[in-house]
Formats: structure tokens, C-alpha cells, sequence
């Protein structure tokens, strides 16, 4: 069952080992199953450990312990959805381009495009970064842009990020 208690999301997701993540994986591919969606986190099934999974007719891609390190690209993406907010539609900053490391790909790779998008959402939902919190239609032009880039130690404002783009 999905969660859409944003209390219980917001809780906090340990590392996962690679042997309780396969049976995680097993878990999310059913639930993601009875779905339309394409990605999905552990803790959108109620386990608070940092597994998720990807699934479309293009890539099938597994996460344990992900981080991104790198962004680029920011992108205001419309219309973006989230299987724990099924009756809304969110406008969100997100980008292009990401790089992320995990324990199944120490070497890191890079995600371009939708993918991107997808990856970064599915990774944000690890460390109770949500869809509502990407949204930029809640911020002003002034506030601190919600992808969380940085200048000089300052996060930079909306306006001069993802509200220029």
C-alpha cells in the first residue's frame, strides 16, 4: 500500500544493507505493479531505508544508498506527479542532468532528461525531499530556490535559478 501521510513520510530512512534490500526491491516492483507510475521509494511503502527503484519501458534501475553529486541544467518540469499525492499535479524545479553514485554502481553514473527528473524525485523521497517541497508555485521570486544551489555559501534565490528558466 502506498503511504500518503506526509508525517510518516518525512520520517527519517537509514542505509540499506544489499542482502534486506533485494526483499525491498521484490516489495516495491509489486506495489509499483499495481500502479501507473514509474518510480517508487521504500519509505512510499512505509520501510524508512534508502532503497528505490525505476521502472519504464526504457530503464529499469535499481538504487540502494544513492546520493546525488552532482546537478545541472535546472529545469522547471510541469505537471509532475507523486504516487503519495495521487490527485495532484505539482510545477517543479528539478534538472536535467544528475549524477548519482550508490552501492550498486560505486563508479557513479549520469542521468539525462526525464530520467533525471525521475531519479531525482525518487532520491529526494530518501531524504524527505517531497514533491511539495519542489513545487514552484508555492515560493516567491525572492525565496531560496527549492533545488538548493548554492553560490558562495548562500543558497541562491528562485529568481536567479529555476525562475529565469
Amino acid at each position: 500500500m502506498i503511504i500518503m501521510n506526509e508525517k510518516e513520510l518525512r520520517k527519517p530512512n537509514a542505509l540499506a544493507t544489499l542482502e534486506e534490500s533485494e526483499d525491498i526491491i521484490k516489495q516495491l516492483e509489486f506495489e509499483l505493479s499495481q500502479t501507473n507510475g514509474i518510480g517508487l521509494a521504500a519509505p512510499q511503502i512505509g520501510i524508512h531505508k534508502q532503497v528505490a527503484i525505476i521502472r519504464n519501458k526504457e530503464e529499469i534501475i535499481n538504487l540502494i544508498n544513492p546520493v546525488i553529486i552532482n546537478r545541472s541544467h535546472p529545469y522547471n518540469h510541469k505537471e509532475e506527479r507523486c504516487l503519495s499525492f495521487p490527485e495532484k499535479k505539482f510545477d517543479t524545479a528539478r534538472f536535467l542532468e544528475i549524477t548519482i553514485k550508490d552501492d550498486l554502481h560505486p563508479a557513479g553514473f549520469v542521468a539525462v532528461g526525464f530520467s533525471a527528473i525521475v531519479l531525482e524525485h525518487e532520491i529526494g523521497h530518501l531524504f524527505n525531499d517531497l514533491i511539495i517541497d519542489r513545487a514552484i508555485n508555492r515560493i516567491g521570486r525572492n525565496d531560496p530556490c527549492p533545488c538548493g544551489l548554492q553560490k558562495e555559501e548562500k543558497r541562491v534565490k528562485f529568481k536567479n535559478c529555476h525562475g529565469k528558466v
